[in-house]
């Protein structure tokens, strides 16, 4: 449970300070921190916050959080942040490669739609308590239990014989999932980075590329 409760007197110094140098920082970002700096006038906590997610969409600011896994300390702000800061499906670009087509042609953008063709990447493969599960974002189109996916890769056929929502250690069956959504499969044989779709399409992603960022607990 989050709690919230007056700045302690003896660092209420700091955090001005603190606060300070955050504005300064988005400033240089977003314009509109930027004219109220020079116009001598205080940002309210929800102009701040607007301020952050547009750098943050605009991929010219990173939010922080510090934290521990520990009791849990910190975790509930940085879901939020996530919620708060990070682009929706439909505000971020997309792209894949048409495999059918020379390298140098153009990227294909993807739609987050359920009615388009189905584009699926895995991202992470696991072996744990549950078995073999591979984690697939879908970028496009659906995925249903039973369905026949192809392997970009490979071109092999794969049928879901599971489909399942992880939640921590938790494992909730489902039957289908969307498009920005989600979830883990059994019995896919695939490398990270691999590419799904329903057959109708040649497309191929590229791996995630994660940022080189150092956590600190």
């Amino acid at each position: 449970m989050v709690e919230s409760d007056e700045i302690p007197e003896s660092v209420v110094t700091l955090a001005k300070q603190k606060r300070l140098e955050l504005l300064e920082q988005l400033a240089e970002v977003d314009d509109e921190i930027g004219e109220m700096l020079i116009m001598d006038e205080e940002p309210s906590v929800v102009q701040v916050a607007e301020a952050i997610r547009r750098a943050t969409v605009g991929l010219r600011f990173t939010p922080v959080f510090l934290g521990s896994a520990i009791k849990n300390t910190g975790v509930q702000p940085l879901l939020d942040g996530v919620c708060n800061y990070l682009p929706t499906p439909s505000e971020s670009e997309v792209t894949a490669h048409d495999t059918s087509l020379p390298v140098s042609a153009p990227q294909v953008p993807l739609t987050p739609a359920a009615a388009a063709p189905l584009v699926a990447l895995a991202f992470k493969l696991e072996e744990g308590r549950f078995g073999q599960l591979t984690y697939m974002r879908v970028y496009q189109g659906s995925m249903r239990k039973g369905q026949l996916i192809f392997h970009a890769r490979t071109g092999k056929k794969v049928k879901i014989p599971r489909l399942v929502r992880m939640h921590s250690n938790e494992m909730e069956e489902i039957d289908e999932i969307g498009s920005g959504e989600i979830c883990a499969i059994f019995g896919v044989d695939c490398a990270s980075g691999d590419t799904f779709t329903d057959g109708t399409t040649s497309y191929s992603m590229v791996r995630i590329l994660w940022p080189n960022v150092g956590l600190m607990a």
